[in-house]
């Protein structure tokens, strides 16, 4: 039996067991009704024992599914660490040469990026003067968070902000 059945069944032996106003007396079994009352009582206890078991159950495997997580992300960070060690070395081997390996290509493609100088590293200073010179598009308020695509383009279009520089960088790619 569901224990949403066993609740209406309680319930309708409880009503059962309602006494009659006009003559004081049970209409029903008392007896009878008490001892139905106590099978599904003890039924009851047995669906939410059930139910229980079943929530300690999925717990545990949570937590071991949890570890299980933890395991294979440190196993793949350390096969990314070993990648990064092993790539470096093709990359000093060949020197920023396009070498074809057979089963694999070692190429380089030149990327740049946006870098804030050491001493005029302040987000602040650098928002201000965008604000000042109307370069709205490159900053967000209210805590100034530099857009570095738009800074990039803007420096690349000829415009000189103070504490900006663009870095130019050879990648060493496997394929």
């Amino acid at each position: 039996m569901k224990l949403y059945e066993i609740n209406d069944a309680i319930e309708t032996l409880l009503a059962a067991l309602t006494v009659d106003p006009e003559t004081g007396e049970i209409p029903a079994d008392v007896d009878d009704v008490v001892a139905q009352l106590d099978a599904l009582s003890m039924e009851r206890t047995a669906v939410l024992e059930y139910l229980a078991k079943e929530v300690l159950n999925l717990r545990a495997d949570q937590a071991a599914v949890k570890a299980e997580e933890a395991r294979l992300k440190e196993r793949r960070e350390r096969m990314a660490r070993r990648e990064t060690s092993i790539l470096n070395v093709l990359d000093r081997e060949c020197a920023g040469q396009k070498t074809d390996l057979g089963v694999a290509t070692v190429s380089y493609r030149k990327s740049e990026t946006v870098e804030f100088d050491t001493d005029s590293h302040n987000v602040s200073n650098i928002a201000l003067w965008l604000a000042q010179n109307n370069h709205f598009d490159c900053y967000r308020s209210p805590d100034p968070v530099l857009d570095k695509a738009a800074l990039k383009k803007l420096v690349k279009s000829g415009v000189e902000v103070p504490g900006i520089t663009i870095a130019s960088h050879v990648n060493c790619s496997l394929k």
